[in-house]
């Protein structure tokens, strides 16, 4: 190899050497200066020529003297399935909530729960202060007894036909009236202890000892974490593309989980606000207790899916500054083996790869390792 670049090098030398025998005149004129460069530009393509031939002349006669072709490394393509997921944000929630609200307005005299207590259905969760309540029954009581008095003497009286009926008819009335207001003082006074809804866990607390409740005002709100659910946003786009029972993937990053599962329900209507309708899975058993309500969560729905057909990693593709796409594949031209430029187009890409929809073949063997850098036509070896 090395007698062939002394011979490239050489000739030139032993050119211009030549030429320094008899130096030749160069012309005083811009026009005499160019018409002497044309003149040598051509003698000097003639010379290369020369070289070229000489050059062809020695690997022909010994091949191992021939320069090898940038190191490339190739795969013949093959058609092959392609899916596209949609990632959707969700969240973890808790299937069932609830809020223990008093019925009756007063002061919370006893509550003693705190943020993420565990809580049973029907547990005492606060007492309400029902002062003003018994001092009403007491005053009924003090009411009754003087109509029950009332009553009792215009019944003595009525049986021996004395005095009018409406007197006794009023005295009874009012007698019957005192005793129906007493049974619902005690109803109201019941109200005081305020339950627990469902079993789960405490979420908030709203109000605490001594203030002031009322009807409707949650004390306190509770989570049921024995059941939890991850509901996503999906866009309308997606409507057409996820049915119920169909099984989607489910990553929740911060806590490292992963799962698979079915949607369990889909919203019946699109938000006007964002366009999207929830989407919802329920978590299976065994990862509940790794997760956490409110926590965020992906639902990976598919969007594309085909079968047969070409797919390329969008690491081996390459755009011209026109924005044309393009890749590399590997042709044997006259006994050569040289890279040949192909242009192509691409469809849907998903997690790197990308469909061909034009421009390669079954067979093409495309250049995966060292195709940057490489142009059109040029030399390659396969490694």
């Amino acid at each position: 190899m090395k007698n062939v670049y002394y011979l490239i090098i050489a000739l030139p030398i032993f050119l211009a050497s030549c030429g320094g025998a008899e130096e030749e005149a160069i012309p005083a004129t811009v026009e005499g200066k160019q018409e002497l460069l044309k003149a040598k530009r051509g003698e000097l393509r003639e010379l290369s020529k020369e070289v070229e031939a000489l050059e062809q002349a020695i690997f022909t006669q010994n091949p191992k003297l021939a320069p090898k072709g940038t190191l490339v490394a190739a795969q013949a393509i093959s058609t092959s399935s392609f899916e596209d997921f949609a990632n959707v944000q969700a969240t973890v929630v808790a299937s069932e909530t609830a809020m223990a609200t008093p019925e009756i307005p007063g002061r919370i005299v006893s509550m003693r729960f705190e943020e993420g207590d565990p809580i049973r259905r029907g547990q005492l969760v606060a007492t309400i202060d029902v002062e003003s309540v018994s001092t009403q029954r007491a005053e009924l009581e003090t009411a009754g007894e003087l109509a029950k008095t009332v009553y009792e003497r215009q019944q003595r009286l009525w049986d021996q036909k004395i005095g009018s009926e409406l007197q006794f008819l009023q005295a009874k009335n009012n007698f019957d009236r005192i005793q129906q207001q007493l049974k619902s003082i005690d109803v109201q006074a019941a109200k005081k202890n305020v339950y627990a809804p469902i079993s789960g866990t405490v979420d908030r607390i709203m109000m605490r000892q001594g203030e002031a409740a009322m009807p409707g005002a949650p004390i306190l709100s509770i989570l049921n974490t024995n059941d939890l659910d991850v509901v996503a946003d999906a866009s309308e786009d997606l409507l057409t593309k996820i049915k119920q029972g169909q099984t989607v993937r489910i990553k929740v990053p911060n806590a490292a989980v992963e799962f698979e599962a079915p949607v369990t329900r889909i919203g019946k209507t699109v938000d006007p606000a964002n366009r999207t309708f929830e989407v919802e899975v329920k978590v299976p058993a065994k990862y509940r207790n790794q997760l956490k309500a409110n926590l965020l969560a992906e639902v990976e729905i598919l969007n594309f899916e085909a079968a047969d057909i070409i797919v390329v990693s969008q690491d081996r593709i390459q755009q011209e500054i026109d924005g044309r796409r393009y890749v590399f594949v590997v042709s044997e031209e006259d006994g050569e083996t040289i890279a040949r430029k192909k242009y192509i187009e691409t469809g849907e890409s998903y997690n790197n790869n990308a469909i061909i929809t034009s421009g390669l073949i079954v067979g093409d063997r495309i250049i995966t390792d060292g195709s940057r850098g490489l142009t059109d036509g040029q030399k390659i070896s396969l490694g």
